[in-house]
Protein backbone atom coordinates (compact mmCIF):
# COMPACT_ATOMS: atom_id res chain seq x y z
CA UNK A 1 0.00 0.00 0.00
CA UNK A 2 2.72 2.55 0.88
CA UNK A 3 4.73 1.91 -2.72
CA UNK A 4 1.43 3.85 -3.99
CA UNK A 5 1.88 6.81 -2.47
CA UNK A 6 5.54 7.03 -2.07
CA UNK A 7 7.49 10.04 -3.21
CA UNK A 8 11.16 8.92 -2.28
CA UNK A 9 13.80 9.81 -5.16
CA UNK A 10 11.40 11.92 -7.05
CA UNK A 11 11.66 16.19 -7.51
CA UNK A 12 8.61 18.07 -8.22
CA UNK A 13 8.18 21.47 -9.42
CA UNK A 14 4.98 23.12 -7.59
CA UNK A 15 4.05 26.78 -8.75
CA UNK A 16 1.87 29.12 -6.46
CA UNK A 17 3.17 27.07 -3.82
CA UNK A 18 3.79 30.48 -1.19
CA UNK A 19 0.53 30.00 0.36
CA UNK A 20 -3.00 28.56 -0.06
CA UNK A 21 -3.29 25.15 -2.26
CA UNK A 22 -0.05 25.60 -3.60
CA UNK A 23 1.41 25.82 -0.30
CA UNK A 24 -0.60 22.74 1.04
CA UNK A 25 0.51 20.41 -2.42
CA UNK A 26 3.97 21.55 -2.15
CA UNK A 27 3.96 20.43 1.83
CA UNK A 28 2.01 17.17 1.09
CA UNK A 29 4.26 16.13 -1.42
CA UNK A 30 7.18 16.53 0.43
CA UNK A 31 5.34 14.77 3.50
CA UNK A 32 5.16 11.76 0.79
CA UNK A 33 9.29 11.88 0.49
CA UNK A 34 9.36 14.17 -2.56
CA UNK A 35 12.26 16.81 -2.94
CA UNK A 36 10.12 20.20 -4.20
CA UNK A 37 11.09 23.37 -5.91
CA UNK A 38 8.79 26.16 -4.18
CA UNK A 39 8.06 28.87 -7.31
CA UNK A 40 5.96 32.13 -6.85
CA UNK A 41 6.52 36.04 -7.53
CA UNK A 42 6.38 36.22 -4.10
CA UNK A 43 9.96 35.44 -2.20
CA UNK A 44 9.25 36.21 1.00
CA UNK A 45 5.74 33.29 0.44
CA UNK A 46 8.26 30.15 -0.86
CA UNK A 47 11.20 30.93 1.35
CA UNK A 48 8.34 30.45 4.00
CA UNK A 49 6.94 27.21 2.30
CA UNK A 50 10.25 25.67 1.76
CA UNK A 51 11.32 26.43 5.53
CA UNK A 52 8.38 24.59 6.55
CA UNK A 53 9.30 21.83 5.19
CA UNK A 54 12.97 21.55 5.64
CA UNK A 55 11.84 21.94 9.20
CA UNK A 56 9.60 18.87 9.21
CA UNK A 57 10.05 15.49 10.01
CA UNK A 58 8.92 14.92 6.06
CA UNK A 59 11.63 13.28 3.80
CA UNK A 60 11.84 15.71 1.39
CA UNK A 61 13.86 19.05 1.17
CA UNK A 62 12.94 21.88 -0.53
CA UNK A 63 14.27 24.79 -1.95
CA UNK A 64 12.47 28.46 -3.40
CA UNK A 65 12.62 29.75 -6.92
CA UNK A 66 11.40 33.21 -7.67
CA UNK A 67 9.18 32.94 -10.65
CA UNK A 68 6.93 34.64 -12.94
CA UNK A 69 4.43 32.30 -14.72
CA UNK A 70 3.57 33.93 -17.33
CA UNK A 71 7.41 34.51 -18.40
CA UNK A 72 8.66 31.58 -20.90
CA UNK A 73 12.54 32.52 -19.44
CA UNK A 74 11.42 32.07 -15.71
CA UNK A 75 9.47 28.57 -16.53
CA UNK A 76 12.82 27.29 -18.39
CA UNK A 77 14.85 28.64 -15.18
CA UNK A 78 12.72 27.06 -13.14
CA UNK A 79 12.85 23.85 -14.14
CA UNK A 80 16.54 23.69 -14.84
CA UNK A 81 16.94 24.97 -11.10
CA UNK A 82 15.05 21.43 -10.10
CA UNK A 83 17.76 19.34 -12.24
CA UNK A 84 20.77 21.52 -10.89
CA UNK A 85 19.37 21.06 -7.18
CA UNK A 86 18.57 18.15 -6.97
CA UNK A 87 19.21 15.87 -10.06
CA UNK A 88 15.56 15.07 -12.29
CA UNK A 89 12.64 16.18 -12.59
CA UNK A 90 9.79 14.15 -12.19
CA UNK A 91 6.39 16.08 -11.15
CA UNK A 92 5.71 19.19 -12.32
CA UNK A 93 2.29 21.10 -10.63
CA UNK A 94 0.79 23.87 -12.68
CA UNK A 95 -1.16 25.81 -9.73
CA UNK A 96 -0.32 29.02 -9.95
CA UNK A 97 -3.60 31.32 -11.20
CA UNK A 98 -6.10 33.23 -10.05
CA UNK A 99 -8.20 36.46 -10.77
CA UNK A 100 -9.30 39.41 -8.54
CA UNK A 101 -11.67 41.25 -10.98
CA UNK A 102 -15.26 40.62 -11.26
CA UNK A 103 -16.95 42.10 -13.81
CA UNK A 104 -19.22 41.27 -17.08
CA UNK A 105 -17.36 40.13 -20.02
CA UNK A 106 -18.72 43.37 -22.13
CA UNK A 107 -17.51 45.58 -19.45
CA UNK A 108 -13.67 43.62 -18.53
CA UNK A 109 -10.84 45.93 -19.04
CA UNK A 110 -9.33 43.90 -21.91
CA UNK A 111 -6.02 44.29 -20.10
CA UNK A 112 -7.42 42.44 -17.26
CA UNK A 113 -8.47 39.57 -19.74
CA UNK A 114 -4.95 39.37 -21.09
CA UNK A 115 -3.23 39.19 -17.97
CA UNK A 116 -5.79 36.67 -16.73
CA UNK A 117 -5.03 34.22 -20.14
CA UNK A 118 -1.47 34.72 -19.42
CA UNK A 119 -1.26 33.80 -15.95
CA UNK A 120 -4.09 30.76 -15.83
CA UNK A 121 -3.58 29.68 -19.31
CA UNK A 122 -0.36 30.51 -21.07
CA UNK A 123 1.40 29.81 -18.20
CA UNK A 124 0.32 26.35 -18.09
CA UNK A 125 1.85 25.80 -21.91
CA UNK A 126 4.93 27.38 -20.83
CA UNK A 127 5.07 25.18 -17.83
CA UNK A 128 4.23 22.10 -19.85
CA UNK A 129 6.93 22.70 -22.28
CA UNK A 130 9.78 23.58 -19.55
CA UNK A 131 8.75 20.71 -17.68
CA UNK A 132 8.72 17.97 -20.38
CA UNK A 133 11.99 18.65 -21.67
CA UNK A 134 13.49 17.22 -18.60
CA UNK A 135 11.40 14.27 -17.72
CA UNK A 136 13.71 11.63 -19.55
CA UNK A 137 12.01 8.63 -17.73
CA UNK A 138 8.70 9.89 -17.74
CA UNK A 139 6.59 11.92 -15.32
CA UNK A 140 3.42 12.96 -14.15
CA UNK A 141 2.25 16.77 -14.12
CA UNK A 142 -0.75 18.36 -12.56
CA UNK A 143 -3.05 21.66 -13.96
CA UNK A 144 -4.91 23.48 -11.24
CA UNK A 145 -8.08 24.25 -13.13
CA UNK A 146 -10.99 25.35 -11.74
CA UNK A 147 -15.04 24.31 -11.39
CA UNK A 148 -15.39 27.83 -13.19
CA UNK A 149 -13.61 26.10 -16.27
CA UNK A 150 -16.89 23.61 -16.18
CA UNK A 151 -19.58 26.14 -14.72
CA UNK A 152 -20.48 29.57 -15.82
CA UNK A 153 -20.24 31.61 -13.40
CA UNK A 154 -21.22 35.58 -14.34
CA UNK A 155 -18.48 38.04 -13.59
CA UNK A 156 -15.93 35.21 -14.25
CA UNK A 157 -15.99 34.71 -17.48
CA UNK A 158 -11.88 35.72 -18.17
CA UNK A 159 -11.14 33.58 -15.87
CA UNK A 160 -13.88 30.99 -16.61
CA UNK A 161 -12.12 30.74 -20.23
CA UNK A 162 -8.89 30.19 -19.08
CA UNK A 163 -9.34 27.48 -17.22
CA UNK A 164 -11.40 25.35 -19.49
CA UNK A 165 -8.69 26.28 -21.87
CA UNK A 166 -6.62 24.71 -19.29
CA UNK A 167 -8.60 21.47 -19.32
CA UNK A 168 -8.71 21.39 -23.18
CA UNK A 169 -4.51 21.78 -23.59
CA UNK A 170 -4.80 18.72 -20.73
CA UNK A 171 -6.50 16.25 -22.52
CA UNK A 172 -4.78 17.37 -25.97
CA UNK A 173 -1.10 16.54 -23.82
CA UNK A 174 -1.57 14.05 -22.16
CA UNK A 175 -2.58 12.35 -26.01
CA UNK A 176 0.48 14.14 -27.63
CA UNK A 177 2.72 13.80 -24.61
CA UNK A 178 2.30 9.82 -23.43
CA UNK A 179 4.62 8.24 -25.89
CA UNK A 180 7.13 10.20 -23.49
CA UNK A 181 5.10 8.46 -20.45
CA UNK A 182 4.36 11.94 -19.58
CA UNK A 183 1.04 11.54 -17.62
CA UNK A 184 -1.44 15.18 -17.87
CA UNK A 185 -4.15 15.53 -15.50
CA UNK A 186 -6.04 18.76 -14.16
CA UNK A 187 -7.87 19.02 -10.88
CA UNK A 188 -11.10 21.51 -10.36
CA UNK A 189 -11.10 22.69 -7.09
CA UNK A 190 -14.41 23.94 -6.09
CA UNK A 191 -14.70 26.55 -2.71
CA UNK A 192 -11.73 26.66 -0.81
CA UNK A 193 -11.77 29.73 1.40
CA UNK A 194 -8.03 30.81 0.97
CA UNK A 195 -6.23 34.56 1.51
CA UNK A 196 -6.85 34.45 -2.30
CA UNK A 197 -10.36 33.70 -2.24
CA UNK A 198 -11.22 35.98 0.64
CA UNK A 199 -9.83 38.82 -1.22
CA UNK A 200 -11.10 38.42 -4.86
CA UNK A 201 -14.74 37.78 -3.43
CA UNK A 202 -14.37 40.55 -0.26
CA UNK A 203 -15.45 37.98 1.91
CA UNK A 204 -14.33 37.07 5.60
CA UNK A 205 -14.45 33.89 7.52
CA UNK A 206 -17.90 34.48 9.37
CA UNK A 207 -19.16 34.99 5.36
CA UNK A 208 -18.51 31.14 4.96
CA UNK A 209 -21.46 29.91 7.27
CA UNK A 210 -23.84 31.50 4.91
CA UNK A 211 -22.42 30.54 2.11
CA UNK A 212 -21.90 26.82 3.11
CA UNK A 213 -25.81 26.45 3.62
CA UNK A 214 -26.35 28.21 0.09
CA UNK A 215 -23.89 25.78 -1.62
CA UNK A 216 -26.11 22.82 -0.13
CA UNK A 217 -22.81 20.63 -0.90
CA UNK A 218 -23.57 17.15 -0.38
CA UNK A 219 -19.90 16.52 1.40
CA UNK A 220 -21.25 18.97 4.33
CA UNK A 221 -18.35 21.14 4.06
CA UNK A 222 -15.83 23.34 2.51
CA UNK A 223 -12.78 22.32 1.25
CA UNK A 224 -9.33 22.94 2.46
CA UNK A 225 -6.08 23.23 0.68
CA UNK A 226 -5.13 19.27 1.64
CA UNK A 227 -8.31 18.24 0.07
CA UNK A 228 -6.55 19.16 -3.02
CA UNK A 229 -3.17 18.19 -2.37
CA UNK A 230 -4.54 14.78 -1.48
CA UNK A 231 -5.76 14.76 -4.98
CA UNK A 232 -2.25 15.69 -6.38
CA UNK A 233 -0.72 13.16 -4.49
CA UNK A 234 -2.91 10.36 -5.75
CA UNK A 235 -2.70 11.48 -9.63
CA UNK A 236 1.50 11.91 -9.65
CA UNK A 237 1.82 8.56 -6.97
CA UNK A 238 1.77 5.09 -8.30
CA UNK A 239 -1.87 5.16 -7.46
CA UNK A 240 -2.02 7.26 -10.31
CA UNK A 241 -0.08 5.25 -12.72
CA UNK A 242 -3.10 4.84 -15.23
CA UNK A 243 -5.09 8.12 -15.24
CA UNK A 244 -3.73 10.69 -17.62
CA UNK A 245 -6.10 13.31 -19.80
CA UNK A 246 -8.29 13.65 -17.09
CA UNK A 247 -10.23 16.58 -15.33
CA UNK A 248 -10.96 15.65 -11.84
CA UNK A 249 -13.60 17.59 -9.99
CA UNK A 250 -12.42 17.85 -6.21
CA UNK A 251 -15.71 20.08 -4.98
CA UNK A 252 -17.82 18.43 -2.27
CA UNK A 253 -20.14 18.24 -4.90
CA UNK A 254 -21.30 16.81 -8.30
Amino acid sequence: MKELFDLTGKVAVVTGAGRGIGEGIATLLADAGADVVCAARSTDQIEHTAKLINESNSGGRAVAQKTDVSSAEDMEALAQRAVDEFGRLDIWINNAGGSLVSAPLTELDPAEWDKTLAVNLTSVFWGVRAAAKHMKDGGSIVNTSSMAGRDPFPGSGHYSAAKAGVNMLTKTLALELGPQKIRINAILPGFVPTDTVKKALDMTDADFGPLLEQLNLPAGRLGTPRDIAACVLYLVGGSGEWVTGQCLCVAGTV
